[in-house]
C-alpha cells in the first residue's frame, strides 16, 4: 500500500478528508449547513472517456516516472469552498461511486509503451517497476479545514459533530501558521497491479536474445515479436481483485474513514523543520483475491482490523 499512498500523493492529490457518513451523498443544502457559510460551489463530471496525464517525472539525479494516468466515471461531484469567521478555509466534497483510476498499461492499450512506475537514469536508460495499476473505488463525503492558528481559541466542527480546537492539535502543530485537518472515506472495490515487468524497449531487446530463444540479429521475427509483446504487457507478480473496506453493523462493506492532520514546521532539519502528517483513525480490511507469480496463483490474502491511528510521518529533504 506504500506505493499507492505515494503515488496518490505524487499524483497529487492530497487526501481530502471525508466525513464519517461516508457513503451518503450530500446535496448543496447539506454541504452549506456543514460549513455554515455562503461560498463557492464547484460541480465536476468526468465521463467514461476520462481525463488523462501522459507522464509525471520526479527528478533527483535519475528520475521516477508515472505514465498514462487516467481518471474516469466521476459523476455529480460537488465541492464547496468557504471561509468562516475565524479565518478557517473549509472545503467540502460529496461522495462518488464507481470512480475509475488507471496508471500505466491497460487492457484497452496492449502496446506495452507505458509503465505505472518506471526508473530512468541520467543517460536515459529506463526500467519498469510496475506495469499497471487500475482500480474502481467509492469515495465518501470529505471535509478539509485549513486551520488558522493565529486565531485565539479557534476550533472547527466536522459534519458528525466532532469538534477540534487548537489545544487538541499535536504540540508541534500548534507552533505553526496553519494546520490542515481532513476527514475522508474510501472503499476500493476492485484493484489490479502488475509488478516487475519490462518497458517496450527492454522487451524487444530480451525477446531478440538467446535467453528467450531469439537469434540476436537486432530485428524481431514473428515468433520473437510474440515474445516481446508478452513481456511488454506482462509482469512477474500480479495482484488481482484487491479490496479495501470497513464493515457496517450489518456486516456490509462500506468506505473506511481516514482522519489526518498535516502541518509544517520551519527551520532546519536539525531544528525539526519539515512537513508532518499524523494519522488519526484509519481502520479497515485489506482483501486480495489472488497473488500470481509467473502467471500462476499462489493464493489470496486477507488482513483484517488494520488501524494506523497515532502514526506520524515527517517529510524533509536531504543532501
Amino acid at each position: 500500500m506504500k506505493l499507492l499512498k505515494k503515488a496518490s500523493l505524487a499524483a497529487a492529490i492530497a487526501a481530502a478528508p471525508f466525513a464519517a457518513q461516508a457513503l451518503q451523498p450530500l446535496d448543496d443544502a447539506t454541504l452549506s449547513n456543514t460549513t455554515g457559510q455562503a461560498g463557492v460551489t464547484i460541480e465536476i463530471d468526468i465521463d467514461n472517456s476520462g481525463i488523462s496525464v501522459g507522464e509525471i517525472e520526479y527528478t533527483d539525479q535519475g528520475s521516477v516516472l508515472l505514465q498514462d494516468i487516467t481518471v474516469s466515471n466521476v459523476n455529480n461531484l460537488t465541492q464547496t469552498i468557504d471561509v468562516d469567521a475565524n479565518g478557517n478555509l473549509a472545503i467540502g466534497m460529496t461522495g462518488v461511486t464507481g470512480m475509475q483510476v488507471a496508471i500505466g498499461d491497460t487492457l484497452a492499450d496492449t502496446s506495452g509503451n507505458s509503465s505505472a512506475l518506471a526508473l530512468r537514469s541520467v543517460g536515459g536508460a529506463t526500467t519498469e517497476v510496475v506495469n499497471n495499476i487500475d482500480m474502481t473505488l467509492n469515495l465518501g463525503q470529505s471535509e478539509t479545514f485549513i486551520f488558522n492558528l493565529e486565531q485565539a481559541g479557534n476550533s472547527v466542527t466536522f459534519a458528525n459533530g466532532d469538534t477540534i480546537a487548537t489545544a487538541d492539535l499535536p504540540v508541534s502543530a500548534q507552533v505553526g501558521s496553519v494546520a490542515i485537518l481532513s476527514r475522508s472515506a474510501i472503499q476500493i472495490t476492485d484493484m489490479n497491479v502488475g509488478a516487475f515487468g519490462y518497458t517496450r524497449a527492454q522487451a524487444d531487446t530480451r525477446a531478440d536474445s538467446a535467453a528467450y530463444g531469439g537469434n540476436g540479429d537486432g530485428n524481431l521475427n514473428a515468433a520473437e515479436q510474440v515474445v516481446a509483446d508478452n513481456l511488454a504487457n506482462g509482469s512477474a507478480v500480479q495482484i488481482e481483485g484487491l479490496e479495501f473496506y470497513s464493515l457496517d453493523s450489518n456486516g456490509d462493506k462500506q468506505a473506511a474513514t481516514i482522519d489526518q492532520t498535516i502541518w509544517a514546521k520551519g527551520g532546519s532539519v536539525a531544528d525539526g523543520g519539515g512537513v508532518y502528517i499524523q494519522m488519526g483513525q484509519i481502520a479497515g480490511t485489506l482483501d486480495i483475491d489472488a497473488i500470481k507469480m509467473g502467471g500462476e496463483s499462489i493464493g489470496g490474502v486477507k488482513v483484517s482490523d488494520i488501524n494506523l491511528a497515532g502514526m506520524t510521518q515527517r517529510i524533509y529533504g536531504h543532501n
